[in-house]
């Protein structure tokens, strides 16, 4: 009898240890129940989570929590090695996005598995407004280029088109200064080009006026880069704030649900993902803000140097104005005479005679 009740023992403790294993695993498998009702239903949205850690037990079917309660279930495997590897998830229970950790709550997979986040995947979690501010940055680094182009002086002052000009000026050569103008492309060439138009015709107050008129207008289309990187610093930061406002809204209708430190948690988790959007407009802002003061303090000094000589080239187109206008018979006068446009001419619109009067 005694041997008998020896090799039950045994078997009293097996079974002992097999209705406490059931009881655990129904206690947790109704805990578990109880936090997927609690959570609310999920939403089947789909998240590609990459890691580094071995996953190689993973295995399609596998459900996973993030430390806001929310479940997810392994839908898609990509890649999985002892390294890490990418696999998609199903959104089953609450209303958070994945988090950078996940708890294993049922299957064969890791029992922990932290995610890598990459450029990809905070750009995606800011939102829909990161796309505005996307194609803000992008045109951020175009208009920047742009300007370090268009205003270099070698592009709106040529140095040889000044000394050439000036030269072609002072030999009272309107011809050759009206050429050199027409062959030029920038700010200062377009004002040289106002000051021989309608020579025969103009006063010397028309040839100012109509020289100012070109400069502003001129000025006015160099300063539309400028003024829109000064647009994309102001308005950059307000739309990320309005997108960051728009995320919280919705990740305060996702926690409705939810209580306790669930919903703080969940909270604290929404709100840091929808902070990427403001931190992205931040970074496109702020080298905005320094390319538009850098470029306008380029911009204002191509300016001065254009006004100054303007107003150089303006002091010799009076002279020659006075001395083409002066009375005839003059002794050794020399008088300018501009003949009608006409095809064939070299230079159309203008040409020179210098005479000695006698």
């Amino acid at each position: 009898m005694a041997v008998v009740m020896c090799c039950l023992a045994p078997l009293a403790r097996a079974q002992d240890e097999k209705i406490d294993l059931s009881s655990a695993l129904a206690e947790r498998s109704g805990a578990i129940q109880a936090e997927t009702e609690e959570a609310g239903p999920g939403d089947n949205k789909r998240f590609t989570i990459r890691t580094d850690d071995n996953i190689l037990p993973l295995e399609l079917g596998d459900v996973y929590r993030n430390d806001q309660k929310t479940f997810f279930k392994v839908v898609e495997i990509r890649s999985k090695g002892s390294s890490g590897g990418i696999f998609v998830v199903e959104r089953t229970a609450g209303g958070t996005d994945p988090d950078r950790k996940f708890n294993r709550v049922s299957g064969l997979g890791p029992v922990t598995i932290a995610s890598r986040l990459t450029m990809l995947d905070i750009y995606l979690a800011g939102g829909v407004f990161m796309h505005p501010i996307a194609f803000l940055g992008f045109v951020t680094i175009i208009l920047s280029l742009n300007c370090v182009w268009i205003y270099r002086r070698k592009a709106q002052c040529p140095q040889g088109f000044v000394d050439a000009s000036w030269k072609a000026l002072q030999s009272r050569d309107l011809a050759e200064f009206d050429r050199l103008a027409k062959s030029e492309r920038g700010l200062f060439p377009a004002i040289c080009r106002s000051l021989t138009d309608r020579w025969e015709s103009s006063t010397v107050e028309d040839i100012e006026g109509r020289a100012e008129s070109v400069a502003s207008s001129h000025i006015n289309r160099l300063r539309m880069p400028v003024k829109t990187l000064n647009l994309i610093a102001a308005a950059a930061p307000l739309l990320g704030l309005l997108g960051t406002i728009v995320g919280m809204v919705l990740v305060f209708e996702a926690v409705a649900g939810a209580s306790g430190a669930a919903k703080a948690q969940a909270l604290a988790a929404g709100i840091r993902v929808k902070l990427f959007c403001t931190a992205a407009a931040l970074t496109v802002a702020i080298p905005a803000l320094f390319a538009y003061f850098i470029s306008n303090q380029f911009l204002g000094n191509l300016i001065s140097r254009c006004e100054l000589l303007t107003e150089q080239f303006l002091h010799q187109i009076k002279i020659l104005k006075r001395k083409a206008g002066g009375p005839a018979g003059e002794a050794h006068e020399h008088a300018v005479q501009l003949t009608p446009r006409g095809e064939g001419s070299s230079a159309p619109g203008v040409a020179t005679a210098i005479t000695d009067r006698a």
